[in-house]
């Protein structure tokens, strides 16, 4: 009998070619029924999974596999993975809303909807899988049709070139994730993470074998985090997507390398990650400062939100480094709340290209004034660049906090005050982009220009009240991923 979280990863990956059969015969039918697939996925693991995590702190459901080598097929929602696979689910559902009338005039919506669903099954699927066969496939089931989304649906002549960059870059990422995957297989004869073998495996094996299983690892996931210098791919990609994608891209896709840094790296081979912490701090500080230096650059909309989110990136990867408690939880909740400012950030960006030109739209020279005309646009972006920012009481003061805590009580007290520091540059550019957008003189060029429609509002409207609200009551989250941090700590220590 299936479980809630197969039927909702099957209905995703079924609905996919049911999406596109429908939008043969009618594009707009093939976005609605997209969203509602979504919409139910997120339903299904809102009423019948949270509520058995709230209570036991753990679901999991098993099935068995081609018994090719004893494999079980698993989908596991626990403390670490339930936040982040709901806020995937949520902020998915709300993209593919948005998509329905950013879209509306684009070709093939067919296949854009169907892709998106694969899209979103992916990276549901890494969050919640329980053995590191099922994690690769889904890592790639996620590569696949987001190349393919940049390639056919982006907004330049240089679209499949890019595309083409991200692929080679992430799939480059992914053979070191399959390397280590058979070296971890090859210690423990097993790929079920929670198996006693898994454990037993990696405790009696020799330091320097898991050293080099660690930064295989690190690397694959390093990659897809887009860390320095491994971040080449990143501004390029998020730009290039159509926008509903890079929501996607830069709100859950990069952060499901955090995750995987703390599912695998951390929960399993903690005792060795805690060895190069100073390195990786060093790097997450470099990351988070050139990436807004990078920013500070940008004139195009949609490359400084995509540089912002390297910056973004480097918070994260800060958090996970320090390997205590509040680092891992800061770090964990601010992929919540990345994603739901910087997804909410991406969608400005779309509604500015939408309403206004998609090249003149995106171009903060040719900006300006906007305040007047977009009044509940303006404030929406004001509420996701101040929590971006890490201004209180939003949902990314609380997150930066934790982690910055989690800096300081791992003893980096230098590494730490720069990353306190480098904050000053994220709120340079994001109070720059705000004040050349939104503010100054009104353009007689912009005299008609008016806010989004509804499928476009409604989810910006829905992602800004969670920014608030999670800034005044953080602990709808906390309450969750505290017993998980407190697991890994206690693991890295023993």
């Amino acid at each position: 009998m299936s479980g809630p979280l197969l039927i909702m990863v099957v209905l995703l990956i079924i609905g996919a070619p049911i999406v596109y059969a429908v939008g043969k015969g009618s594009t707009k039918a093939a976005g609605w029924l997209a969203f509602i697939l979504s919409f139910l996925s997120l339903a299904i693991f809102s009423i019948s999974v949270v509520p058995t995590v709230l209570e036991t702190g753990l679901y999991v459901e098993e099935y068995s596999w081609a018994g090719i080598i004893g494999l079980t097929f698993g989908l596991r929602a626990d403390n670490l993975s339930t936040p982040i696979a709901g806020i995937i689910l949520l902020l998915c559902t709300l993209a593919t809303l948005y998509s329905i009338g950013y879209m509306s005039h684009e070709h093939n919506q067919e296949l854009y909807f169907a892709l998106l669903l694969i899209y979103i099954a992916g990276m549901v699927g890494v969050v919640l899988a329980t053995n590191l066969i099922q994690f690769y496939i889904f890592w790639e089931l996620m590569l696949i049709p987001s190349w393919l989304l940049i390639a056919r649906w982006g907004t330049s002549e240089k679209a499949q070139l890019i595309a083409f960059k991200y692929f080679m870059f992430t799939h480059l990422g992914a053979i070191c994730i399959i390397l280590g995957i058979a070296a971890t297989w090859n210690l423990t004869a097993t790929f079920d993470l929670y198996a006693a073998e898994m454990v037993n495996g990696i405790a009696a094996a020799p330091a320097s074998t898991l050293k080099i299983i660690v930064i295989l690892f690190m690397l694959g996931f390093a990659v897809k985090m887009a860390l320095f210098p491994l971040h080449n791919w990143l501004p390029d990609a998020h730009a290039e997507a159509p926008t509903p994608i890079s929501v996607i891209l830069s709100g859950v896709m990069i952060e499901c390398g955090t995750y995987a840094v703390a599912r695998i790296l951390l929960t399993f081979f903690g005792t060795i990650f805690v060895i190069y912490t100073t390195v990786f701090m060093g790097i997450a500080v470099v990351t988070m400062i050139y990436g807004g230096v990078l920013a500070l650059a940008q004139k195009d909309l949609k490359r400084l939100f995509a540089c912002s989110s390297i910056s973004q990136m480097g918070y994260m990867f800060l958090g996970l480094a320090a390997a205590t408690k509040y680092g891992i939880v800061g770090s964990m909740f601010h992929i919540v709340n990345h994603a739901i400012c910087k997804g909410l950030l991406f969608m400005v960006a779309g509604v500015l290209m939408h309403q206004i030109d998609p090249i003149k739209g995106r171009d903060m020279d040719k900006l300006g004034g906007l305040a007047g005309k977009m009044p509940i646009t303006a404030t929406i972006t004001l509420i996701a660049g101040l929590s971006i920012a890490g201004t209180p009481p939003l949902n990314g003061f609380v997150s930066e906090f934790l982690i910055f805590t989690g800096a300081f009580a791992s003893g980096h007290y230098l590494i730490a005050a720069l990353a306190v520091i480098s904050t000053v540059i994220t709120a340079g550019y994001i109070l720059w982009m705000i004040r050349r957008v939104f503010f100054g003189p009104p353009r007689e060029e912009f005299e008609n220009v008016k806010e989004p429609p509804l499928t476009m509002l409604a989810p910006m409207a829905i992602l800004a009240f969670l920014a608030v609200l999670l800034g005044f009551y953080p602990d709808l989250v906390l309450r969750i991923l505290i017993p998980a941090a407190e697991e890994i700590e206690r693991l890295i220590g023993g």
